[in-house]
C-alpha cells in the first residue's frame, strides 16, 4: 500500500494518516510517498516498513553504514544532515506544544545547533556480548530486539574506538577462551559487555569488560591480554551479575593502568572512570556547556542538580561566586572534586546524594538552578522544592523532549515562563536530541 508521509514521530519514524488510522512507517521521511508493508497492527495504530520510495524527499540520503537497515544504533542515516536538524527541531516543538501545552508561536524561531562532526564523533561505545553455537559474538542490538548485528566497525564511533573494537574482534575469533559470552535468558556466561572510551582531544583510551560473577585467574589474564592487544592505555573489569538492561555494576577493578581516562572541553581538563557519565559528543558538549553558562551569566549563587563528574560545573563556576553541585553516584562525586581542584576552582561545594533527598535540606538563597537529569526527567518533588526557593531562573538541560515538556509544564504552573529554548544535535544520525530551556520567574 502507498502511504503519504506527513510528519515524523519522536523516534524518527514516518507518520501516515489513513482511513484505517495512523501508520508509523519505518525508513520514510516527511513529504515522501512510499510503498510500505504493515508488519504489526495495534488497537490505535499500525507499524509498517518501507518497501520502496515512490516520491522521495529532497532530504533523502544514502546511508553510509552497511549495517544501517539492521543495527538499532542509528535511525536517520537515510536523511541528509540539514533534514536531520529539521526533524529534531520538529521533535522538540511537537513535545513542547503537545505535552507541555506551550503556544506554537514560541517555537517559530527554534534552532538546532549542528554538531561540529556528523561522523566519528562518539567517544564511547558499549558492545553487548553473547554466545552463539559455542562462539563468543559481539556487536550492536538490532532495532527493538536483543538479537545482535555482528558489525566490524561503526561510522559514528571515533576512529580510536573502531581500532580497539577491531583488535577485540580478532582476539575473540580465537578458540578456547576461558569464558563464555552472556546468556540473558539463563543468566549464565561470564562476559556481558565490552565498553570502549576515548578522549577525542587527548587521544587516551579506556577499555572495560563487564563480567557476570567471578572469573578464574586464567580468565582474568585472558581479558588483560585482550586489553594489551587492543592497545588501550587502561583496562578495567566491571562486575554486574544483576539481570536486566543496566550495563554497568557498582564495582570496578583495574587490570591495567589507573582505570581513568582524561578529556579536555575548552580550557578545562577532566578525568573520569568506567562508570562515569560524560557527554558522548566531546566537541558538541563544549558548545552546549558554553551556552548553558551564558544563560547563568550574572548569577552569583548557583545550585546544580545531577552534576555528574563536574564537566558542566566548571563552566558554571567560572563566573559564579559559588556553586552547589549535587550528584548521587559516589564515584562521579569523587571525580568531580578532583576535576574542580585540577581546574583551580575553590568556589564549589559538592554534595553526594540524590537530588530528591538533598534538596529538602538546602537552605541557601540561589539566583539560579541548573537541572541536567537523566532521560526520565525530574521527580516532581525536585521541581516543587526548586519552586519554593523562589529562584529567578531555572536552566534545564534535557536529552528527552517528552520529559522536558512535562517538567516545563509543571514549572509553568508554578509561575515560570519559557524565556529561551535551543536544541543541540548531540547525536547525529540518530533520532536523539539535546535541548536547553531557560525558565524565568514571572514577576508578581
Amino acid at each position: 500500500m502507498n502511504h503519504n508521509i506527513t510528519a515524523m514521530s519522536g523516534d524518527a519514524t514516518g507518520i501516515a494518516r489513513t482511513p484505517r488510522g495512523v501508520v508509523f512507517v519505518r525508513g520514510a521521511l516527511p513529504s515522501e510517498i512510499v510503498k510500505a508493508e504493515i508488519v504489526a497492527r495495534k488497537k490505535d495504530f499500525s507499524i509498517a516498513d518501507t518497501i520502496s520510495i515512490i516520491k522521495p524527499s529532497s532530504g533523502r540520503a544514502v546511508p553510509k553504514c552497511k549495517y544501517y537497515k539492521h543495527c538499532g544504533g542509528c535511525q536517520l542515516q537515510h536523511a541528509n544532515y540539514e533534514t536531520q536538524l529539521k526533524i529534531k527541531i520538529g521533535t522538540v516543538r511537537d513535545a513542547m506544544t503537545r505535552i507541555g501545552g506551550f503556544s506554537p508561536e514560541i517555537f517559530e524561531n527554534l534552532t538546532c545547533e549542528p554538531s561540529p562532526e556528523f561522523w566519528g564523533y562518539r567517544n564511547k561505545a558499549a558492545f553487548p556480548v553473547q554466545n552463539c553455537n559455542g562462539k563468543i559474538i559481539t556487536g550492536f542490538y538490532r532495532a527493538g530486539t536483543h538479537r545482535l548485528e555482528l558489525i566490524k566497525n561503526c561510522p559514528v564511533n571515533a576512529k580510536k574506538l573502531n581500532e580497539i573494537y577491531g583488535k577485540i574482534l580478532d582476539c575473540l575469533a580465537q578458540k578456547n577462551l576461558p569464558f563464555d559470552g552472556y546468556d540473558e535468558r539463563t543468566g549464565k556466561g561470564k562476559l556481558r559487555h565490552i565498553i570502549a572510551r576515548t578522549g577525542i582531544n587527548t587521544g587516551e583510551s579506556l577499555l572495560s569488560f563487564v563480567i557476570n560473577g567471578k572469573l578464574s585467574t586464567k580468565g582474568i589474564k585472558a581479558l588483560a591480554a585482550l586489553g594489551v592487544s587492543a592497545r588501550s592505555e587502561t583496562v578495567t573489569l566491571n562486575h554486574n551479575s544483576k539481570p536486566g538492561n543496566v550495563i554497568l555494576g557498582t564495582y570496578t577493578e583495574n587490570l591495567i593502568g589507573s582505570g581513568l581516562i582524561s578529556e579536555r572541553l575548552g580550557k578545562y581538563k577532566y578525568i573520569f572512570d568506567t562508570t562515569s557519565f560524560f557527554q558522548v559528543n566531546t566537541k558538541q558538549a563544549e558548545k552546549l556547556f558554553s551556552f548553558v553558562s551564558s544563560l547563568a551569566e550574572g548569577d552569583k549563587n548557583i545550585l546544580e542538580l545531577y552534576s555528574g563528574t563536574g564537566s558542566l560545573t566548571c563552566y558554571l563556576a567560572e563566573n559564579a561566586g559559588h556553586v552547589t553541585s549535587v550528584e548521587e553516584w559516589r564515584s562521579a562525586v569523587k571525580m568531580a572534586m578532583k576535576n574542580l581542584n585540577a581546574n583551580g576552582f575553590d568556589n564549589v561545594e559538592t554534595l553526594c546524594g540524590s537530588s530528591e533527598d538533598v534538596i529538602v535540606d538546602l537552605q541557601e538563597k540561589y539566583d539560579a538552578v541548573v537541572l541536567d537529569p537523566p532521560r526520565d526527567g525530574c521527580e516532581k518533588s525536585v521541581l516543587e522544592a526548586v519552586n519554593k526557593f523562589g529562584v529567578r531562573k531555572i536552566i534545564y538541560v534535557s536529552c528527552n523532549p517528552a520529559t522536558l515538556a512535562r517538567d516545563c509544564k509543571i514549572l509553568a504552573g508554578y509561575g515560570y515562563r519559557l524565556a529561551k529554548i535551543k536544541a543541540f544535535d548531540m547525536f547525529p544520525q540518530t533520532a536523539h536530541v539535546e535541548t536547553v530551556v531557560l525558565m524565568s520567574r514571572v514577576k508578581d
